[in-house]
């Protein structure tokens, strides 16, 4: 079995296939961030890499409750939400887990809506020198018809370890469809990984696979109530919920709830022109602050 061992402080943790064990009896708090930092990429029970990594300060803000939105970030939730897409958007995110400054994601979308539908290419980074994360995406979608869309997208996972542990990678791909019910409510589906990839090398790890449903309802041009569960076929279901509210055309106001662990949301928006700025803070109770932002710029 390979493992890998990592001091930091006096503080000693192996990392066989994956999987974090103590090997220091006492549990200080500098130990449980170090801890916390290496379970961020193989966050639940199973600690499988491959994650897939939410990359939209909207839906955050949101309690990620995005599976009927449209928005760029799609590329990294419910790509079926890019068919809805009118022009042409590139964006930049960046989230910094809990204020560690060598651990954060990065990421990137552009999406071109056409005749035949929208096409999208997304990549995004999440890590640090003892364990990265790096994922690219390929997308399309359309619509079917004025309520209905539909989406495919190929991925392509790389996960690395330090300390000459080397690397390995994956082909997974994403469905994802969004339905009009009401001439209010939306429903949203996605599934990710339906080839049940499996990571190669030693860790012998499957890429999760995880079906995600929810339903959103659009009061009015002001607010928008949404909520989904998802589900990795491994772990236990995971709730969200969130709201948006827009008081004036230039400004939204976001916050939600979600489990698995139970996390608090909050979020704001900006429209300048062509020129969108979403910010996002996601509380945990025992792990406090995680901020994040995007921005993204509409081509006219």
């Amino acid at each position: 079995m390979q493992t890998l061992v990592v001091a930091f402080n006096g503080y000693r943790i192996t990392t066989p296939n994956l999987i974090v064990h103590l090997q220091q009896p006492t549990f200080g708090p500098m130990f449980r961030t170090l801890l916390t930092w290496l379970l961020i990429p193989v966050a639940g029970t199973a600690f499988a890499g491959g994650e897939h990594l939410p990359t939209s300060a909207r839906f955050a803000g949101m309690g990620h409750a995005g599976i009927t939105l449209v928005d760029l970030w799609s590329t990294s939730g419910n790509q079926a939400g890019l068919a809805g897409l009118e022009q042409a958007v590139g964006g930049a995110f960046f989230q910094q887990h809990w204020l560690a400054p060598d651990l954060a994601m990065q990421g990137l979308a552009f999406a071109l809506p056409t005749k035949q539908g929208t096409f999208a290419l997304s990549a995004s980074s999440f890590g640090n020198s003892l364990y990265a994360q790096r994922s690219f995406g390929l997308a399309y979608a359309m619509k079917l018809n004025e309520g209905l869309r539909a989406s495919v997208q190929l991925d392509y996972l790389n996960i690395r370890l330090g300390n000459d542990y080397g690397s390995t990678g994956a082909v997974t791909a994403e469905l994802g469809v969004q339905a009009r019910l009401t001439d209010h409510l939306w429903m949203g589906a996605h599934l990710y990984n339906p080839n049940r990839a499996k990571l190669g090398g030693p860790y012998a790890e499957h890429v999760p696979t995880v079906l995600a449903v929810g339903l959103s309802y659009q009061f009015n041009e002001q607010v928008i109530l949404a909520g989904e569960v998802s589900k990795d076929i491994d772990r236990p279901e995971q709730y969200h919920a969130g709201v948006e509210y827009r008081p004036i055309k230039a400004l939204f106001l976001r916050t939600g709830i979600s489990s698995g662990p139970a996390k608090a949301h909050f979020g704001a928006g900006l429209r300048m022109g062509q020129l969108d700025l979403d910010l996002a803070a996601v509380v945990r109770s025992q792990l406090g602050l995680t901020p994040m932002v995007n921005l993204n710029y509409r081509f006219k």
